[in-house]
């Protein structure tokens, strides 16, 4: 008898948690975009003294109208590009003077939806069996949490524009690649954008020019 209250209990408890459980903060979900850099083997950035950047931004999102980022915060971004390239020893020319890379910029906003089944009691193992709800197959739980994550990436690839191949195809020497969970402040992940620029180029020091 005592083993059987013991199990009620902790039931109950178990029961009491699940039901205060809070909505989680989606603004908690990611403090900062996760940062992954990649070069070109081979190449020695020395060589390149120029470059052009756009003030507009490509931009995909879930709407299928959208195709380019002309807003303050596609400034911000690319304003954020230049002052580090400008620490590295790079100087901005306009598209026409032949610089010696181009640099692509992109944003991506992507919402991803999903069901969570949390199991019987919250994970109280073999409590319930699967078909204790009604014989019928397959099997679902009674009920589900639905959740959307909005995630968003922001890309750059700076161009080899001076050394054109003879089939004038460009090379790639070098991309940054921010991607992490936004939350409901726009200022918040800017300021998660501009950050992560700034960290791609500190864990790149093989760009400097000079």
């Amino acid at each position: 008898m005592k083993r059987c209250t013991t199990l009620l209990l902790s039931l109950s408890l178990l029961l009491l948690l699940g039901a205060c459980r809070k909505t989680p903060d989606l603004d908690k979900l990611s403090g900062n975009f996760v940062v992954q850099t990649d070069k070109a083997p081979g190449v020695a950035f020395t060589d390149y003294k120029t470059y052009y950047i756009s003030d507009t931004m490509a931009y995909i999102s879930t709407d299928p109208k959208d195709s380019i980022l002309v807003d303050d915060n596609a400034k911000a971004i690319v304003s954020q590009i230049k002052s580090n390239m400008a620490a590295m020893g790079y100087t901005f020319v306009a598209r026409d003077k032949n610089p010696d890379l181009g640099i692509n910029t992109l944003a991506v906003k992507n919402v991803n939806v999903g069901v969570v089944y949390p199991g019987w009691w919250w994970g109280y193992p073999g409590y319930w069996d699967p078909w204790y709800w009604g014989w019928y197959y397959p099997y679902y739980y009674p009920w589900s949490v639905a959740y959307s994550v909005t995630t968003g990436s922001v890309i750059a690839e700076l161009i080899d524009l001076k050394h054109v191949n003879e089939q004038q195809k460009l090379q790639v020497v070098w991309t940054m690649s921010l991607n992490g969970a936004l939350g409901s402040s726009a200022s918040t992940n800017l300021q998660r954008a501009l950050n992560g620029i700034d960290q791609a180029f500190v864990q790149s020091p093989y760009l400097k020019t000079n």
